[in-house]
């Protein structure tokens, strides 16, 4: 029995498999099965009892079968029609030419109609039933030249579509989905920006001297935490390049350089840079341990938290200067809030920080950053089993990967220094042809003083972990997977030069105060201060009964190691630290209308007594010049906001130095040419009260140069 409205068999070959079932819907019949099995059950429609199914479909793993029972003359005769409109065609294979003489299989147009009908193959047993043969095995994957989709199913070349579809079921697909050409990462451009999510994030400090470090840098924000400090967290955040105004280039003959923004240096001089900013916000649980009692007693003891509703937002801009694509300034702001209190943290420094215990943390350590992807793999050709080393990181690219929905690169990741000497760290990136930065970048960081003996380490290394690093243990582990992103159109002419740009020695200060073969400090020589170090100094050495043993240091080749200035109370203070061969101590004498008086003196401990090493002194500014360079607001706008009134500083504001020299003779550091001088830096802090907060300044500067090292302004509810 027929049905004058059911389509023909080449019109059902062309309907999906959901349009069949809804056919064999209205006439109540079966709609399971594969499509061959729909469309034949819809021409049998009608009869009494129905043929045995007479299209065998292969899927990969099913073995040849034969037929049971053989078709009946009217069965037979829907078929030959079926094969002639639909199944009948000529496979055209084409030998293509490539440079790595492989063959590939040509994707057809709507191939996911192709994958929902469910077509891979179709034999056909004619009057006598004869065994099906399995598909010829195919050793790779072919391509197949052909006209489009509805061109193929609308000529006699059918059969050529439905081999493309057996070789892609049976692993053509893979490979295509699977197939990445080799790719260079993207280097960022002007309005590049993309947003992530953050997970799984730990930052851990375990001993008291880690945690004392960490408090210092951070302006005492860890004072009341000892031995432990534990920050759990999860968020989202985002990095963008900024696209400057046309108007921050110096010159109209730089408007190809549009999209980059004037910036300060470490010495005050304005150099054309590219902006990049980095936030974050986090929610995170702390937990910590604090002291019984004042910590004076020394008794840490008492665990806090675990602390849930703590709410963290940091903000990072930095500034990379276009011709040397070296790192100028970067400006951060962090804000810890839980219920009614809050606690800011700003940071701004010049520069990477060269000294030895920075250069072991990775770069990504704080604050969480995504990798730049050209920093690492440079125009390196990136593929599966590639190996590389860039920054003291080893690399090596180990599978293709699906990540946010496209073909990319995983890349294992670790820290050659740092896994022989103090810990680990390892990454895992993956990383995108379309994205600068990786679409999802997993950290675990470890630093441990107790590994810097490993077999690995060495010897130089080894020292200088062991004279830099506190005891202790920090580690950091996060996942940072892409959100969305978007990609900017400006392209960076990293190396490019331009008009006013500073040399690279300009602002500098030359040093001219020798003063390490016999002078007793670092003169001072102020004309802006009432009571330089000079009076303080001859002041400790007429005051023998007061200051002895300071007294007989001095004027027996002793010197003065660190000295600061200090006129919160109204008369001028000067807290003086020296040392020599014998001994090390400070004292504090104070100015008085005619002369001046001993506050109050002590010895270090020998334990934190510093080397006598006049040898070591560098040659430096004066304290006057470096104080002028510091007070200047044309060169640091945004330091003298906050350190200085009318030019000079406030009365809260100390200032001083510090003179830092390796160990005594004999060091293995003596051993090693330019490694036995040491460092001069100039600094102080401002503590202050404004609106309801209160406020605590840190700076420092290069005594020998006057390179601006940077400051740190932490802030919490009064």
């Amino acid at each position: 029995m027929s049905d004058d409205s059911l389509p023909s068999p080449g019109e059902l070959a062309g309907l999906k498999v959901t349009e069949l079932k809804a056919l064999l819907k209205e006439r109540m019949l079966k709609v399971s099965g594969r499509k061959a099995e729909l469309i034949d059950r819809l021409l049998g429609w009608g009869e009494e009892e129905p043929e045995v199914e007479a299209v065998l479909i292969l899927e990969e793993d099913e073995e040849p079968v034969q037929l049971s029972e053989a078709e009946t003359p009217e069965s037979s005769s829907r078929l030959d029609a079926l094969r002639e409109e639909v199944f009948e065609a000529e496979v055209i294979e084409e030998e293509l030419e490539s440079d790595d003489d492989e063959e590939e299989v040509i994707l057809l147009e709507e191939e996911d109609e192709i994958f929902e009908a469910e077509i891979l193959d179709a034999e056909f047993v004619e009057e006598e039933p004869e065994p099906v043969a399995a598909a010829p095995a195919i050793a790779k994957p072919s391509r197949l030249a052909g006209p489009s989709l509805i061109q193929t199913l609308t000529s006699p070349a059918v059969a050529a579509g439905v081999l493309a579809i057996l070789i892609m079921a049976a692993g053509g697909y893979w490979y295509w989905s699977s197939h990445l050409d080799p790719f260079v990462a993207d280097p960022i451009e002007f309005g590049d920006e993309m947003r992530f999510a953050v997970t799984s994030g730990v930052f851990e400090i375990e001993g008291e001297e880690m945690i004392r470090e960490f408090d210092r840098a951070a302006g005492g924000a860890l004072a009341d935490i000892c031995e432990e400090f534990r920050v759990g967290f999860t968020g989202s955040g985002s990095v963008s390049v900024t696209r400057g105004a046309s108007g921050e280039v110096f010159s109209p003959a730089d408007s190809n350089l549009a999209g980059v923004v004037q910036a300060q240096d470490a010495f005050g001089l304005t150099f054309l840079t590219v902006e990049q900013q980095l936030t974050h916000d986090l929610s995170a649980t702390i937990e910590s341990r604090t002291w019984l009692g004042d910590s004076s007693d020394g008794i840490c003891s008492v665990p806090v938290g675990p602390i849930e509703g703590y709410a963290m937002s940091q903000a990072t801009t930095s500034w990379t200067e276009l011709t040397s694509k070296a790192l100028l300034r970067t400006d951060t702001s962090v804000s810890l809030t839980s219920e009614n209190d809050e606690t800011t943290f700003g940071a701004v420094s010049f520069g990477v920080p060269d000294d030895a215990f920075s250069n072991l943390i990775p770069e990504l350590m704080l604050p969480l950053k995504p990798v730049e992807l050209t920093t690492v793999f440079g125009s390196s050709l990136l593929e599966k089993d590639q190996t590389g080393t860039s920054k003291g990181w080893r690399w090596v690219i180990a599978d293709t990967v699906i990540s946010g929905g496209e073909l990319g690169l995983r890349v294992n990741m670790q820290h050659i220094e740092i896994e022989d000497c103090i810990g680990w760290a390892h990454m895992v990136l993956e990383i995108v042809p379309s994205s600068p930065w990786p679409v999802k970048q997993q950290v675990d960081i470890q630093l441990e003083k107790s590994r810097y003996d490993s077999p690995n380490c060495g010897g130089l290394t080894e020292y200088v972990v062991d004279r830099a690093v506190p005891e202790g243990k920090i580690s950091l582990t996060y996942t940072m997977t892409r959100i969305s992103s978007t990609l900017g159109t400006g392209i960076i002419d990293w190396t490019a030069g331009y008009a006013q740009r500073p040399s690279a020695s300009a602002g500098e200060l030359t040093p001219d105060q020798n003063w390490g073969s016999s002078g007793l400090h670092m003169p001072d020589q102020t004309e802006v201060r009432g009571w330089p170090l000079e009076d303080a100094v001859t002041c400790i050495l007429n005051s023998s009964l007061h200051a002895e043993e300071a007294a007989a240091s001095l004027a027996s080749g002793g010197y003065v190691f660190r000295a600061e200035d200090n006129r919160v109370l109204g008369n001028t203070q000067w807290n003086v630290s020296w040392v020599d061969d014998d001994d090390a101590g400070w004292v504090i004498v104070e100015q008085r209308t005619d002369n001046c008086t001993v506050i109050d003196d002590a010895l270090y401990p020998e334990s934190d007594q510093p080397a006598h090493r006049r040898e070591s002194i560098p040659t430096t500014a004066s304290l006057a010049d470096l104080e002028e360079r510091l007070t200047d607001g044309d060169r640091y706008p945004l330091f003298t906001a906050i350190s200085t009134e009318n030019g000079t500083f406030t009365a809260d504001t100390t200032y001083g130095y510090l003179l830092q020299v390796p160990p005594e003779a004999g060091d293995l550091l003596d051993l090693l040419e330019g490694l036995q001088k040491g460092t001069v830096g100039v600094g102080g802090e401002r503590e202050w009260s404004e609106g309801g907060r209160d406020y605590h300044m840190r700076y420092a500067m290069d005594g020998t140069n006057g390179r601006m090292l940077g400051w740190t302004v932490t802030s919490t509810n009064s």
